[in-house]
């Protein structure tokens, strides 16, 4: 009986076996795996990148990838913003000007057509277009608007609309330090010295024309003759800017010099009513510009195609008397 006991116990135990062994490979039969007989996962992918078995975080590989993509956006977006940016100051400046001339017509329209009047000086009065003088000290001129929008100061000050604002390129950021901190400086729009020109001092009225009246341009023509530009910071100071007519060629001269704000060019409103950005072709016409110091005016440059272009625009020779009808 003992015999039969063992013999049915040992039966069971490996029917049971012999369960298991169906159960894990779908048939009968042992099989046995040690871990150490199983298959080894590579530690490389075929592309030599290490295999990641641990999903929670990155690599340092993967970081430093993500981080290249970041940098090459935005090197590839900054320079597109910096164009937008620059392209919506250029439309600004243009608008600007456009009111200024609006202004300057109004004044010609209500005066039978005289031209509001060009005088160089820091002398104030109601005998120009707009009164003050500019520099970088302290000096009140650098930020009364007043100057610029009262009609003791301004003849188009009574006309201009939006004022003081479209005095001034949103490009020029010149600020002049006050008691009370740094402010900006109020105007960098100058008006061709040949349009009504008034002053005491000979530009060469001899032998070119001085337009006091709007019905009298013609040479060169309203589309071509410009009215406005924008004069850079350490040039400007009173409210005409001059160009000389009289020296030519090797002798020609910078008197005073336009900005260049707008990729090297400067905002121009003609007699016409049309505005642009005049590109600078001349290195010598853009110098570097040096922050709170005043440029050396009135230079020699022989041969500047850009002092050439601001001759032609200006003025033209006259064919008549001095002492006639201008």
């Amino acid at each position: 009986a003992a015999g039969e006991r063992q013999f049915a116990a040992t039966g069971s135990a490996k029917r049971a076996f012999a369960g298991l062994a169906k159960s894990a490979t779908g048939g009968y039969g042992l099989t046995v795996q040690s871990k150490a007989m199983q298959p080894r996962q590579p530690a490389f992918s075929a592309t030599g990148l290490p295999i990641r078995r641990n999903r929670d975080g990155f690599t340092l590989v993967e970081l430093m990838v993500v981080f290249a993509i970041i940098g090459l956006l935005v090197g590839l977006l900054l320079p597109a913003l910096a164009r937008s940016k620059g392209r919506a100051h250029e439309v600004h400046c243009r608008k600007n000007q456009r009111d200024l001339f609006l202004a300057w017509s109004m004044y010609a329209d209500e005066n039978e057509g005289r031209l509001p009047a060009v005088k160089g000086g820091s002398f104030a009065g109601a005998d120009r277009w707009v009164s003050g003088w500019l520099d970088f000290t302290s000096s009140p001129d650098n930020t009364n608007a007043l100057y610029l929008t009262d009609e003791r100061f301004s003849q188009v000050g009574p006309y201009v609309s939006d004022a003081p604002a479209v005095y001034r390129c949103p490009s020029d950021r010149t600020t002049v330090n006050l008691a009370d901190g740094a402010h900006p400086r109020v105007r960098s729009v100058s008006m061709n010295c040949w349009l009504n020109y008034t002053g005491t001092e000979p530009i060469g009225e001899d032998e070119y024309r001085v337009f006091r009246n709007i019905n009298s341009i013609f040479s060169p023509s309203p589309s071509e003759l410009w009215v406005l530009i924008d004069e850079r910071p350490d040039s400007i100071n009173d409210g005409m800017f001059i160009t000389n007519l009289k020296n030519r060629g090797n002798l020609a001269k910078l008197v005073d010099f336009p900005a260049g704000w707008h990729n090297r060019g400067a905002g121009i409103t003609y007699a016409d009513g049309h505005s642009e950005i005049k590109r600078w072709e001349d290195e010598r016409t853009t110098p570097e510009l040096k922050p709170t110091q005043l440029l050396r005016l009135d230079v020699l440059s022989p041969g500047n195609r850009d002092v050439a272009w601001l001759q032609k625009h200006s003025s033209s020779r006259r064919s008549i008397p001095a002492d006639g009808l201008q």
